[in-house]
């Protein structure tokens, strides 16, 4: 009997990639059977969340994140995320956060306890936090004490909460004396109280008990006296009083004799089956009936602890993790529960209701007879009961409805059929065809209103018969069913048939419905043809495959619908080289029809690849002359075309034009011109202006000026000028513009023009003469012709010009003009009223430029007065006006010294030639040292260049003069010393001085300059200048240090510190001690004595001098650092310093010896009272020397006291110097286990060195005393260490290595044979074992790879198996790690040692490499030819038909024939023929010829016509067997060779295929041959069925002219008949139509003629005429617009 319980596994974490040592309950969390989350560490400490889809396993994502825990809802992608107490609700699918939290209290454990609410649990509270808002976590209610930390704290392992989360529980569970015991907390949210209850797993259920929805509360334990299962309703106020209740049931769980420690671990509940699972430590899961509490079954799902579960609501089960990372999928076997429990159990009753809930089989005969039962006995209610409640419905059927139809009605009761369906719509929902049978009962009693709310409400099965049955009546309601039922191509219909087209393309799209647009139109059509003309407007919404559009126009089009296709092509079709042939169609149309619609798509280049001549012609007829000018390619059409250019678009010719080849455009442009027609003048005017480039700009010019027309060869320059850069079109341009007098253009070219070449222009216009000279004023002006310009003007007597050019043209021009009349001698009075009128507006820099280089400033005194006069302060006419004075000796001084605004650099340079002293003046006003000095020193104006330096206090001025290389420097320093600085009385002046003497390094004679304002100055402001003082001492150590003490003694005023401190620099240090003591600074002046001078007994004797503290310290600091450590330590404690304990240490760290140390001991105790910091330090360093000067009980007298050392510091340096005993003192004092252990092996105690490394459990000290114990050849103690070191990861190898390389193979082995049972095993302890296995214990690594191979690295074991040839084991790790194609690979290679039948073939099935499959199947036909078919049957479509073919075509070929073996394989081909391929459908074929199997060979060839059909005819046309040369008749047809099919026909006299071919054909020519060949045979029969099968397109003339000639009147007069009658329909039909076009042609014409009558201005103006008149062209450039008129041409 099959088991109850079926286990599956879905996948492995491993497998996947996930960190074995990550899989575990603090790690891994599963809310749902749809993610799973684990939170992984890397080896650089960094986390890692691995999210993992159980819907579809492949994908795996990997996300850095800090979080301590993450949860994944049950229902939606949001991640609940948790780290350091901040709480963060993420969306998985759009990378979004949500909200976010903070908690203060530290999280034992949190849980979505429903798709909306996260439980969290602190060690005193239980919180929920709402995901759909933006609110905080609430507190819910307190802890239980029983679930509180405690002496024995509870591990919480699950919250619950029932539906309405009005029910809570909380499960703890705890070790206890060898057991586990649980603890739960049940609340009432509704109540505010709590319950404690013993156990380890509780859960909630919800059931319906006759129609009231309970709650149920359901909670297992197992303790001293056994387990029990308690199933107790919670919640009983949320039912009526008269609602049934819930009996409380309270089972025994009988727990395996094999698992005598096993308890409940999680409970979980299938609302699908109503049935409880019960998940054990041990990984057995119990099932549960939950209504009744029995128990259904035991079964032991994993070997391994299954820590975590959760429902699968799709097969009514439970996904749970075990230890060893599988995913395993339990649920029961609906097959074998009904069975079980009625036969095993005994227990029929539940089989029958269990059968009767969930719809298992096994219980069929009991129904039926209970039903007969009753509907014989004429209960037919309770019968219609039993059928409802029937496994699966088996008993609802047509059947069963058909006899509560044939029952007789009583009156005055309903009929039995209505009973039957009012009972089982009371318990649930009918079936399809109830539903439909109950339809057409209401709808016969016209109660639609009563099936609308039964469907509704669920209670009917729609389906489309249900949807037909009610469309008659209600077409809405019948598309709600089509809607329900999936019915997707009926709901299509019905909404176009409602007209609703903007829902069909949403409809689609959202069921996922594969049609094409074309279908979809055409049914539109024929439905509603409105609603086509939607559909076509909204084609694209759905997401179907391209439309044919070739297809969808011919169908418009032969439905007449032009502008609807027109439409859609517009919207729809794109412009690509394949819908060439429908957009000319449609054009075509158009042009025909509606002109209008074919100029918007031509004018929009919608379409571009129609066929363009074809389309031009149409145009040109229809009078689109732009359109047929655009598609036109011939140069013939083209100038045809042009000669309408008057009714076409300017700019659309123009842009024609820049399309065409430059001589066809140029031909075309001569024809447009000469053509006679003065309309088309403008455009070839803007023709030729704007592609002159291209056509050649001479050549146009050529055209126009053979028009012997001027204006017209202005308008055509006019056009090209602003784009020419020519020189000489511009110049054309302007001596036209001359001779036409069109003045106001000729003077905006030459003022805009930057092309024409202006000496040229110049020459002509002052040859012309104008009486306008604005053109050669701009020439002149732009291009630097003013002098020639004001010489043409003076003689030509036009001073008046020259005035207006001055002040109206460019005033900046003023300068060059008043040189230039200056050179022509013209009057001075003249030139100053020149400049006068523009007196604001000059240049005045160079109007005096000008005026100074013709030695003429006096003129422009009255012009600089004024401008002073008016107040300006423009810096040049300052600088003028200086220049004037000077040049005409206007007291210049008074001006240079007065005047703040003028050039000093060019007034001055203007004075050095004519008053050196003006220019000193001028460069001294506005500081131009370097025009300054040149000046002075050139004049030697010595003294002054002086008093200028000393005034100035310029360091950089100074550095300059005072350089060696300046050969005036002793001449100026003399002025300096003898006049400059005795005249100063400022000290920032003479400070500047000194410090210039300074920084040119001339030391004698800055010191001589101190010493005479310091020395000699008694009673002077610099005398007791501290800086000076200062300045002579630095200046006398740097040049002349023999005179530095000298100053010392004789200067009182002076930097002591700063300047001791520079004679140290400069190593004087007498002079720098004597400094210091004549500042009584005594400590500096050790300082001296000791660090500079080195002289300790000097030192000593000062010390005892002065005898001050700070002295004796710093003497005692520089004699400990000098090694002097004892003298140096007495000294420290005469100046009773106990700041200076750290100096001591660090000297005392660098190498005391123990005399030292009694000496330091001493101090540092006497310090150690004194200082009020350090108190570490000191203790540390005293407990130092009294372990160093073995002084042991008196150290462990002082550690035991109160103090402040670093005894694990110190127990290191005592360690490190070999003294064992102490360090052992000092470790244990402070329980530094670690480092005790380490000091126990040095002394050889072993046993209490492991001890100390159980207390310490670092994983240093573990590796230390292991690796010591190894060397000891301490094996079992090295062991004990070991296992602590080889769980983790980064320290297994080289445990493994330290062993090897001391050649310790079994202890190895050992060592990682008894760590493979910790909780704590990585997966690398169960590969390196394997590894060792292979090199060491061969013979037991196939039972290692059965039982661990899931935990190890597959791949390595793989590579370490192949290198010890153990290829049985390397097999089976391939197919365990599901490597198919390498297990069969090897297999192969080796099969002597690795094959076996059963093993090869099931890795052969899920091999997916095809050439691993194709060495398979060659494997079998050379080593086990008898069972190739079952092989080749297993791979089945698997492997490639035509390379399997090919291969069995080959073996074995010259014994077997061409086809090799492969008639032998003809059962698999038949298979594979269902794919239809080619080489397998012909290998068939070949097979059936060989076999003779015609029937065989004609159904595959019509099945399967997937072949090269003519090949297979023309094999068979020589058959000597009639039926297969008649199957090659029928081939041909297929293949569409009639010719020869009808000869074969013929040959063999089977004239009905040779008929069925031409019929076939639809060839008039072929079907009229056969005719002529019956009639020629005598075969007159043949020849009417001929007539008769190929009426439509045999013509008639034929017929009858074979009738005629064969005398065969009566066998073709039906059909003369017939053709007859069909042409004088068509006649009729066609009379009809031109009735109608002329009838409207004349209701047109008479439409025309009624409007004329009507307008009565026609008798005074007659008829509008289009003739044009002659116009004006215009044009104009960028200086305004011009106009002229050309001549009318001459009259006739």
């Amino acid at each position: 009997m099959a088991s109850v319980v079926s286990t599956s596994e879905l996948l492995s974490l491993p497998a996947l990639g996930v960190d074995a040592q990550f899989i575990s309950f603090q790690n891994l969390t599963l809310e749902s059977s749809n993610f799973l989350c684990v939170r992984e560490t890397n080896a650089q400490g960094a986390v890692e969340i691995v999210i993992v889809d159980l819907m579809n396993p492949s994908i795996l994502d990997r996300r850095p994140m800090s979080a301590e825990s993450v949860l994944m809802n049950p229902e939606s992608k949001v991640m609940a995320l948790r780290a350091r107490g901040q709480l963060q609700l993420f969306d998985y699918g759009t990378r979004a956060k949500l909200k976010g939290a903070s908690m203060s209290e530290q999280i034992d454990f949190w849980k979505w306890i429903s798709p909306s609410t996260v439980g969290i649990v602190t060690p005193s509270s239980v919180y929920h936090w709402r995901k759909d808002d933006q609110s905080e976590p609430v507190k819910v209610f307190d802890r239980h004490a029983s679930l509180k930390a405690g002496q024995n704290p509870m591990s919480i392992i699950t919250y619950r909460a029932d539906l309405y989360e009005e029910w809570l529980c909380l499960v703890g569970i705890a070790p206890s004396g060898g057991s586990v015991v649980g603890q739960m907390q049940l609340y009432s949210t509704k109540k505010k109280i709590s319950q404690a209850i013993e156990g380890q797993a509780a859960t909630f259920a919800t059931m319906n008990m006759s129609g009231h929805e309970t709650t149920l509360f359901a909670f297992a334990n197992r303790n001293a006296q056994g387990g029990k299962l308690h199933i107790i309703e919670v919640g009983q106020e949320r039912k009526d009083d008269t609602a049934p209740k819930f009996e409380k049931k309270q089972v025994p769980v009988n727990f395996p004799a094999d698992a005598p420690a096993d308890f409940p671990v999680s409970m979980q509940v299938s609302s699908k089956y109503g049935i409880l699972y019960l998940v054990t430590k041990m990984g057995y899961v119990h099932v549960f009936d939950i209504e009744t509490a029995t128990n259904i079954a035991v079964q032991k799902v994993s070997s391994d602890p299954v820590f975590i579960s959760t429902p699968h609501k799709e097969s009514g089960g439970l996904v749970g993790v075990d230890r060893q990372g599988r995913v395993l999928l339990t649920s029961i076997n609906e097959a074998a529960v009904v069975p079980y429990v009625q036969n095993t159990l005994g227990n029929p009753e539940l089989a029958i209701r269990i059968a009767a809930k969930n719809g298992f089989p096994g219980a069929e005969q009991f129904f039926v007879q209970k039903f007969n039962s009753l509907f014989e006995g004429g209960h037919y209610k309770e019968a219609a009961m039993i059928a409802g409640e029937s496994p699966a419905g088996f008993l609802r059927t047509q059947e069963t409805m058909q006899r509560f139809k044939d029952l007789p009605s009583e009156e005055g009761k309903p009929a039995a059929l209505l009973v039957y369906f009012q009972t089982l719509l009371e318990n649930g929902k009918l079936n399809k065809i109830e539903s439909v049978e109950l339809g057409e009962l209401l709808l016969s009693y016209q109660r639609v209103e009563l099936l609308e709310k039964w469907i509704k409400e669920d209670k009917l099965e729609c389906s489309e018969e249900l949807g037909d049955v009610i469309k008659s009546q209600n077409s809405q309601l019948a598309t709600a069913v089509f809607v329900k039922a999936e019915a997707h191509m009926r709901v299509i219909q019905g909404l176009l048939e409602a007209g609703q087209t903007e829902k069909v393309p949403l409809y689609a799209e959202r069921v996922g419905l594969n049609i094409s647009q074309t279908e979809l139109v055409s049914m539109a059509t024929s439905v509603n043809p409105t609603a086509a003309l939607q559909l076509m407007q909204d084609m694209g919404n759905m997401g179907n495959a391209p439309t044919d559009h070739k297809a969808m126009v011919e169908m418009l089009l032969n439905k007449g619908m032009v502008q609807e296709a027109t439409t859609y092509c517009v919207n729809k079709m794109t412009d690509s080289d394949e819908n060439g042939e429908i957009q000319t169609k449609l054009l075509e149309s158009n042009l025909q029809s509606a002109p209008q619609v074919a100029d918007a798509i031509l004018t929009r280049k919608a379409w571009t690849k129609f066929d363009n001549n074809k389309v031009a012609k149409m145009a040109e007829r229809a009078g689109l002359y732009n359109h047929a000018l655009a598609s036109y390619s011939d140069i013939a059409d083209v100038k045809r075309v042009l000669q309408n250019a008057s009714s076409m678009d300017a700019n659309f010719v123009t842009e024609y034009f820049g399309t065409m080849n430059p001589d066809d455009a140029v031909a075309c442009l001569q024809d447009l011109v000469r053509g006679g027609q003065r309309a088309n003048l403008p455009l070839a005017v803007q023709i030729g202006s704007k592609y002159h480039h291209e056509l050649g700009t001479n050549k146009i010019l050529t055209i126009f000026a053979s028009l012997k027309n001027q204006e017209a060869l202005f308008m055509y320059l006019n056009g090209i000028i602003e784009s020419s850069d020519d020189p000489d079109i511009h110049f054309k341009y302007i001596e036209v513009g001359c001779k036409l007098q069109q003045f106001q253009e000729v003077e905006r070219i030459t003022r805009e023009s930057e092309h024409y070449e202006p000496e040229r222009v110049k020459n002509f216009l002052k040859d012309m003469k104008l009486r306008d000279p604005r053109p050669l004023i701009n020439v002149c002006d732009k291009y630097n012709y003013v002098g020639e310009l004001i010489k043409f003007m003076v003689k030509n007597n036009q001073l008046r010009f020259v005035e207006g050019y001055v002040q109206k043209v460019n005033p900046a021009r003023c300068p060059v003009v008043v040189g230039s009349l200056l050179d022509l001698d013209q009057d001075e009075e003249f030139i100053k009223g020149v400049v006068m009128s523009v007196k604001n507006t000059v240049n005045i820099e160079e109007l005096v430029k000008e005026v100074e280089e013709r030695k003429k400033l006096r003129i422009l005194l009255p012009f600089f007065e004024s401008r002073m006069q008016d107040g300006d302060k423009e810096p040049d006419v300052h600088t003028g006006m200086a220049k004037v004075y000077v040049d005409c000796n206007v007291n210049p001084e008074h001006f240079l010294e007065t005047d703040e605004l003028y050039d000093h650099l060019q007034v001055g340079a203007f004075c050095e030639k004519r008053d050196p002293h003006l220019a000193f003046m001028a460069y001294m006003k506005g500081q131009c040292d370097e025009q300054l000095l040149d000046v002075t020193t050139k004049n030697h104006l010595f003294k002054e260049q002086a008093q200028y330096l000393v005034a100035r206090e310029d360091l950089d001025l100074w550095a300059q003069v005072l350089d060696e290389e300046n050969e005036h420097r002793k001449l100026l320093v003399e002025q300096v010393i003898s006049s400059a600085l005795p005249e100063t009385k400022e000290p920032e002046k003479v400070s500047s001085t000194v410090k210039a003497f300074i920084a040119a390094n001339m030391p004698s004679v800055l010191m001589e300059l101190l010493e005479t304002l310091v020395l000699q100055t008694v009673g002077s402001v610099f005398s007791q200048n501290r800086n000076l003082q200062n300045l002579l001492l630095l200046t006398s150590i740097k040049a002349d240090k023999s005179r530095v003490m000298d100053y010392v003694r004789r200067l009182d005023n002076f930097d002591g510190v700063d300047v001791a401190q520079i004679a140290i620099a400069e190593e004087l240090y007498e002079e720098a001690f004597a400094i210091y003591a004549k500042i009584e600074k005594y400590d500096l002046a050790v300082d001296v004595l000791l660090d500079n001078m080195k002289d300790f007994d000097r030192g000593k004797e000062f010390a005892a001098k002065v005898d001050r503290p700070e002295v004796w310290s710093r003497l005692g600091a520089a004699l400990v650092e000098n090694d002097l450590i004892i003298e140096g330590v007495n000294a420290i404690m005469k100046a009773k310093d106990p700041g200076a304990y750290m100096t001591v240490i660090s000297k005392a760290k660098d190498g005391a010896t123990n005399e030292d140390y009694k000496v330091i001991v001493k101090y540092l105790k006497f310090a150690r009272g004194k200082a009020r910091e350090g108190g570490s330090a000191i203790d540390s360093e005293i407990v130092y020397g009294l372990c160093v000067n073995g002084q042991l009980s008196e150290m462990e007298e002082f550690i035991s006291s109160s103090n402040q050392a670093e005894l694990e510091e110190v127990g290191d340096r005592v360690f490190e110097k070999g003294l064992f005993d102490a360090s052992k003192i000092l470790f244990s004092s402070i329980n530094n286990h670690a480092r005790l252990a380490c000091v126990l092996v040095k002394l050889g105690d072993y046993q209490a060195a492991v001890d100390a490394s159980k207390k310490a459990n670092k994983i240093s000290t573990w590796k230390f005393v292991c690796f010591e114990c190894v060397e000891a050849k301490e094996f079992r103690l090295a062991q004990t260490c070991g296992l602590q070191l080889i769980v983790e990861a980064s320290e297994l190898q080289e445990v493994i290595d330290y062993y090897e390389r001391r050649g310790y193979f079994t202890q190895l082995i050992d060592l990682l044979d008894a760590g493979l049972v910790l909780e704590r095993a990585i997966p690398n302890m169960f590969t390196n074992l394997g590894v060792l296995l292979t090199k060491y214990r061969e013979e037991r690594m196939m039972d290692f790879c059965k039982m661990w191979w899931q935990r190890a690295n597959v791949p390595r074991l793989l590579r370490a198996c192949d290198d010890a040839k153990l290829y049985a084991e390397k097999v089976y790790l391939h197919t365990v790690y599901k490597e198919y194609d390498q297990a069969a690979a090897t297999m192969i290679e080796h099969a002597p040692s690795s094959w076996s039948p059963s093993s090869f073939i099931e890795v052969m099935t899920k091999a997916t490499n095809v050439d691993v499959m194709v060495k398979g199947v060659r494997f079998y036909i050379e080593e086990h030819p008898q069972l190739l078919n079952d092989l080749l049957q297993l791979l089945g479509g698997k492997m490639e038909e035509v390379r399997t073919i090919a291969m069995l075509k080959t073996i074995n070929a010259e014994t077997f024939g061409p086809l090799g073996i492969l008639p032998l394989c003809k059962e698999y081909l038949l298979k594979l023929q269902e794919k239809n391929t080619v080489e397998v459908n012909e290998a068939l074929n070949n097979i059936y010829i060989r076999e003779g199997d015609l029937d065989s060979l004609r159904r595959s060839a019509k099945t399967h016509k997937n072949f090269n059909i003519p090949a297979l005819a023309h094999r068979l046309e020589t058959h000597e067997l009639l039926n297969y040369r008649r199957l090659a008749v029928e081939l041909y047809k297929e293949a569409k060779k009639y010719e020869r099919a009808i000869e074969l026909a013929k040959e063999d006299s089977l004239y009905k295929d040779a008929i069925d071919c031409v019929a076939a054909s639809k060839d008039a020519e072929l079907t009229e041959q056969l005719a002529q060949f019956f009639l020629e045979n005598g075969l007159r029969e043949c020849y009417s069925a001929v007539l008769y099968t190929c009426f439509e397109f045999f013509r008639p003339d034929v017929a009858i002219e074979m009738a005629w000639s064969h005398q065969v009147m009566d066998f073709t007069m039906p059909f003369v008949i017939q053709t007859v009658k069909e042409i004088s329909n068509r006649v009729i039909f066609l009379e009809e139509i031109v009735k109608e076009q002329k009838e409207k042609a004349e209701e047109d014409k008479k439409a025309v003629d009624d409007e004329v009558n009507d307008d009565t201005s026609v008798l005074l103006y007659g008829v509008p005429s289009n003739m044009g008149q002659t116009g004006q062209l215009m044009f104009g450039g960028s200086g305004g617009p011009a106009q002229l008129t050309l001549p009318a041409p001459p009259s006739q």
